[in-house]
This record gives structure tokens, sequence and C-alpha cells, in this order.
């Protein structure tokens, strides 16, 4: 192991600050490419060199893959390998999501909660198929009250600590009201399945914690350090789980910035990050400014767009970096058109030499990529495209998962009920249902009717015998995981460096239940000759494979609950010789040595429900901003003059943020041939003004600007005036002052 002196001799002065401070509260602004891992690294490591049990120290991250670095730094600090054993009993710092903390402390505590730890988490698939069923179940119209809208406002309370009760007494409007009935419902279904949601975790900790003092207490004096990474995207479930871990002891170190915080739409409150000195009036405050990542000239970029937003902490980025080259911004005429550019400029820096690997294209919204990937395709150049999890969405792939959930949950009857005739055994939908209804007459869930399918009336001796042989293979299944398991825990000892152990647990269930279940069997039959089906399970078991070698003492429901709990960054790989698309959303906490923004235009980056809406218009501008930061060396942006939207091609209005750079270091290239009245770029008709501005009319006096959309000479201006109220007025005309 380093040295202490070893250990910060290559951190600068306010990193070595931020590493090198022990107890009491800290708040690190890390701006963008700032080296905050090294210092979170470092950090930990210090805080284990002066004696500190390692078991204490928590670090908590916003994604799996971020954790996965964190603990393969220290691993390298400490020279050996640092496992996690996916629960709260270990002798290691525990490096995790809020998710996975979440998960671990349900498991631990769960009887405690009146939760059964063997619990399912449930995808949103699940949760989508929950919600219809609660709709169906209280007749109400799918079509007024559309399942994803319903569920993104039953996300929006757990996240708020709201539960079917408190908004049940609160709620007011039709509208209101009947969600509030299928969020009762819908709570229902899951307690019946022993299953939780994505925010379930977060809301039943913070409510067990807080309905159990004595648990509350024990993880307190566990994690008398604590150090929470990205904390401007934290939402008020995080806020409070973390502030109530650190009470007592008051070790609380937030890392984040808030020019960063982009997840608002899901609930983070950029207030948390904002107001943590309100919250820790000692708090010490370090900022790291010095960028590593990206050039003079992307930073400076970056820097005056951001420059513009009101909710923010000041900071001086500044780098030792190359001036490097001007950003390029392409106006090309038609989506098409945009393609075909970006990918021939990604082509030249490819043919000079440049892996495919090192090159991205971000994207506000999903629905741009397709033409990307068509030309793609066609130009038979690599990619890959972070689309979440939508590997673990394939029919094969949830058909083997489902099986798991089944060995570990009993009771998860969303999973129950899928494989029940998968593959087919001759258990049709219309016997199913006949089993669900006889026993729910009998009071009895699913798998227990299941054992006593030959009480139930009209249900054919043919069935019943399908019926009891598909019990009987997944009692043989639930014994033999039960003792592969045991085994493979027992194999591994408790040194917090230890290897893995010779059996692989979880792949070893999985490859019997694979056979066993009749799955492989039809999946080799396929007609398809490379059985696309088949390699993508095989692809599968080597995730297990990894899975067990990472995660020595991992059980089959650790490895259910990762999984579930995967990210969009999660899913895209390293190197790999494959070019990156992925949303500005994905984009978060990546880098990459060439970046291409595509579709910068008004109604996509920012996006069309922020035109009127200050804070969402400052949101949009941070996503801008993450964007470019990302980039190291070349910097592409580009927008289409005219894009088909809706099935009709309408001509484009530029994004107001690209008026917002510095004009002299982008260079312009117009490919569309026609004499537009604006690029977007440093309009004159917006130059001297910005959202946030003071400004006075002669008619409606004195109003604050809050949003600029960019059309030339028919630019928009919205200001809300302090006796008329909000105003769109065209900018030419309005003769605006500026106020100083």
């Amino acid at each position: 192991m380093l040295s202490i002196e070893e250990l910060l001799k290559d951190l600068t002065e306010s990193q070595r600050q931020a590493a090198t401070h022990v107890d009491g509260p800290l708040l690190i602004i890390a701006g963008a490419g700032s080296g905050k891992t090294r210092v979170l690294t470092r950090r930990v490591a210090y805080l284990m060199s002066n004696g500190i049990n390692p078991a204490s120290i928590l670090a908590i991250t916003f994604t799996n893959k971020a954790a996965g670095e964190m603990k393969e730094r220290i691993g390298k600090l400490f020279g050996r390998k640092l496992h996690d054993i996916g629960r709260l009993d270990q002798q290691n710092p525990l490096i995790c999501t809020f998710h996975s903390l979440c998960v671990r402390i349900l498991r631990h505590y769960g009887s405690r909660f009146g939760l059964a730890s063997s619990f399912t988490i449930y995808d949103s698939l699940d949760q989508s198929k929950l919600i219809k069923e609660a709709l169906k179940s209280l007749d109400i119209s799918s079509s007024n009250f559309p399942p994803a809208q319903i569920h993104s406002a039953i996300s929006h309370l757990k996240n708020q600590l709201v539960t079917p009760q408190d908004f049940a007494a609160s709620a007011s409007g039709f509208y209101d009201k009947n969600v509030a009935r299928v969020y009762g419902r819908y709570q229902k279904l899951l307690e019946s399945n022993n299953a939780l949601d994505f925010d379930d975790l977060l809301m039943k900790t913070v409510h067990g914690l807080r309905d159990h003092p004595d648990v509350l207490n024990e993880l307190q004096d566990r994690f008398q350090y604590l150090l929470i990474d990205e904390y401007q995207d934290t939402n008020r479930a995080q806020y409070v789980l973390a502030h109530a871990l650190a009470m007592k002891y008051r070790n609380i170190c937030v890392v984040g910035d808030p020019d960063q915080s982009i997840y608002a739409w899901r609930g983070a409150d950029i207030q948390n990050i904002l107001d943590f000195e309100k919250d820790y009036p000692d708090a010490k405050v370090v900022r790291l400014e010095q960028n590593y990542r990206s050039t003079k000239t992307i930073l400076a970029i970056a820097s005056k767009l951001i420059s513009y937003n009101t909710q923010r902490k000041e900071k001086g980025l500044w780098t030792n970096n190359d001036t490097g080259e001007k950003a390029t911004f392409y106006i090309c005429r038609t989506e098409e058109d945009e393609a075909n550019t970006i990918i021939e400029e990604l082509k030249k820096e490819h043919k000079q030499g440049r892996p495919w690997s090192e090159m991205a294209i971000f994207y506000r919204m999903n629905s741009l990529s397709r033409v990307l990937e068509e030309k793609l395709v066609s130009g038979r150049i690599p990619y890959q495209i972070a689309r979440g999890t939508a590997f673990y969405d394939r029919k094969e792939i949830k058909d083997l998962l489902s099986y798991l959930r089944v060995l570990v949950n009993p009771q998860d009857e969303v999973s129950l009920e899928r494989i029940i005739n998968t593959p087919p055994r001759g258990i049709g939908d219309e016997s199913i249902r006949k089993i669900r209804t006889w026993g729910v007459s009998q009071g009895l869930g699913l798998w227990h009717a299941l054992t006593r399918a030959e009480e139930i009336p009209d249900l054919s001796t043919r069935v019943i015998k399908s019926v009891q042989a598909f019990h009987r293979m997944m009692a043989r299944l639930s014994e033999e995981a039960s003792k592969v398991q045991n085994v493979s825990t027992e194999a591994v000892a408790e040194d917090m460096f230890a290897g893995p152990p010779d059996v692989g647990m979880v792949q070893g269930i999985m490859q019997e239940v694979f056979e066993q279940s009749g799955m492989r069997a039809v999946l080799e039959k396929s007609a398809d000759p490379d059985k696309p089906e088949l390699a993508n399970v095989k692809e599968l078991i080597n995730s297990a494979a990894e899975y067990d070698r990472e995660n020595p003492q991992g059980r089959l429901e650790d490895y259910l609950a990762q999984i579930s709990l995967m990210s969009d960054v999660d899913q895209v790989r390293d190197g790999g010789g494959a070019l990156t698309l992925m949303t500005l959303h994905a984009a978060k906490g990546l880098e990459f040595p060439v970046v291409a923004m595509i579709g910068m235009e008004e109604g996509i980056l920012p996006h069309a429900r922020a035109r009127t809406d200050p804070q969402q218009m400052e949101e949009e501008r941070r996503l801008c901003f993450v964007g470019i930061t990302r980039a190291q060396t070349r910097l592409i942006l580009s927008r289409a003059f005219t894009r088909t939207i809706m099935g009709r091609r309408e001509r484009t209005i530029p994004s107001p943020f690209l008026n917002e750079m510095p004009v002299e270091m982008i260079e312009v290239e117009d490919r569309t041939m026609i004499d537009d009245e604006s690029t977007g770029l440093n309009d004159n008709y917006t130059s001297h003004f910005r959202p946030g501005q003071i400004v006075r009319h002669a008619v409606f006096g004195l109003g604050r600007i809050c949003n600029i959309s960019s059309m030339g000479r028919h630019t928009r201006v919205v200001v809300e005036f302090q006796k008329t109220g909000r105003k769109t007025l065209i900018l030419e005309y309005a003769q605006l002052e500026t106020l100083p």
C-alpha cells in the first residue's frame, strides 16, 4: 500500500484539501473534468490509512459504472482487488448507488420493516403491466389515464415520500382522485407480489428508518463517514436518507456541480447542493476549478454558455491544456444531410488514426438517432448505442430472468405467469385464469394454487399433469439453487480482498435453469441460422460468470437486483472499437476526444417545453454545457435547416444557446446554399440581451427576461414585467432598454 505522502503527492492543493479533510461536513464544488473521482478515491484511501475502520465508510455514486471505477482505483492503491459481497455485512468500504444501498438495507432489515427479504425489484415493463392491471380492476380508461402518465405521477409522489394514503387524503379534482385510486391499487398489487419498484427502494428505506429509530442508530454507528457524489442530482428521498445517516456524526462529504444538474424531470432538486451550507453552516468548502479534460477553446465555449444561468455557484474553470482547434458548427440542409456531414467528419478522424471508440455523437432526444443509425449501418461503421436496459427487455432474456426471479420469490406472479407456459407446455391463458380465480377463492396465491391443481374444477387432466410437472421442476431447481448458493458462500473467505470461489454460483444456476426449463432446446431449433436469441442468452450467461468473478459472495437475489438497477451509462462498454451514440443525459460522467452534438435547434435543444419556463431553460442550458464539456480535443455542433416533424418537413430555428457561445471560437460552415437570415450564432438581434437580465419597456415598464428564441429578424423574447405580467415580444421592434 502507498504511504500517505505517496497517496497525496500528485494532487493539487485544492484536491489535497478535499482528500485530507477528515471530520465534519465538507462541500466539494467540482467543475467539469476537475478530477473529482480521483479526489473521492484518495479521500477514501486517506481515511483508511489514518486508521478509520473501512466498514465505517460509505461512498454513494449515481451509477454502477462509477461505483465500479472507484472500487477498482481503491483496490489498485492497496495492491489488491477490492471485492463487494453485495450486502451490508462486509468489512470493506461500501461503494454503491443510492438504490443499491437501499436494496442492502431492505434485505438486511426487511423483517423489521415488515418486508420479506426475498422481494423482487420490478422493471419498467413489469410496472407498466401492474398499472394496466390496476386501471382495469378499477374500471378506469387507459385512454383517459395513460399508464405511462400515471406511472410518472406515482414515481414523482414516491420520490417526494408521499404514500398512497397521504395522497388520497390530499387529492382534489377528478384527475388527482383517480390517480390516488390507481396508486393505492398498484401498491397493493406490488405487495401481493412481494415486489418493489425502483422508487419504492428509496421510500421504503426512508420510512423504515423513520419508524425504526433503533435501525437508524445502527446504520449511523456503522457508516460514520459518508461521501456522496453528484450531489446536485439528489431528489427529496435521497436528500432525507443522506442527512438521516449523517445526523449523528456529521461527517458528510458531498461532491457536485450545480452547473451539471440535469435531472429535474426525474425529481432532482438543485437546491440540495445550493443550500448545503445552510444545512451545515460549519461546512468546509473546497472548489476544484482546474479542468484536466478539455482544450482551452472547448472550456471557454462551455464557460461562456453557462454564465447565462443564475442558479449556480460561481467558480472559474481553467486549464493548462493546449488551446486546441476551434469548434465547428455545420448548418445542414436536412436531417439526412446532417447525419452524412457528421459521419463524414468522423470518418476523416478515423482515417487519420483515431479509433471509433474515441468518438461520440450526442442528441437531446432518442428519436434523432434513427437517421444516424441508418447511415452508420449502410456505411458499415461499428457503433454502440446507449438505450438503457434494452438488452434485458428482449423476450428470451426476460424469460430466463423470470425463472430466476421465481426461484428467489415465488410470490412474484408477474414473473410466474410469464414462465408457466414458456416454453409452451400446454398451460394456456384460459387455464392460468382458472387457476388464478380458484386460488383467489381459496385465499391462495398463484404459486400455492399450482400445488393443488387437481382440485381445480374444469381443468383438464392434461393441463393438471402439465402444471404438476412444471411445479416439480421449479421445486427441484429451487433445491439445487439453494445447494449451489450455500456451497459458494461457504467457499469465500471473510478477507476484504478475498478472491473469487471456484464455483460460479449465479452462472451455475442460470445454466441449470436454461437446460431444465426446455428453453435451450427450443432456441436451438430456431430456423434463423444465426440463432440470435441463443446468442443473447449466452451473453447473459457470460454476464453471470462476470458477476461471479467480481462478487464472490454475491447471491442470486443480489445479481437480479444489480440488473434491475442498471442505467444507460452502465450499458456503454469501454473501448470495443465502436462509435458511441447516446442522449445528452446519458453522456453525463463520460468523456471522448471527439464529440459531435446534433440538433442544435429551438424545440430540440432547448426542448420545446422549456420555452416559457426560466428554470427549465436553465436546465436545458446545463444539459448543453454537459455535452460540450464531455469533449477533450474536438467539438462539432450541427443543426438542420429543415427537419421532418410529425411527417411534415418544417423549417427550424437555431438554438438560442448558439447565440450565447463565443463566435470567435467557432467555425461556421453553411451547407444549405440558402441565404438564411441567421445562423443562430451570436445573432446581432440578441447580442445585448440574455435571460435573467433586467430591461425597461416604454409601455410595460420594468421586467426580467425569461427566454430568448433566436429567429433572425423575428427573434422573440419573453419578459416577466412587474406590473403587467409575462409578455412575448419581437425583439427588433420591442425597443427594450437594458439596465445595469
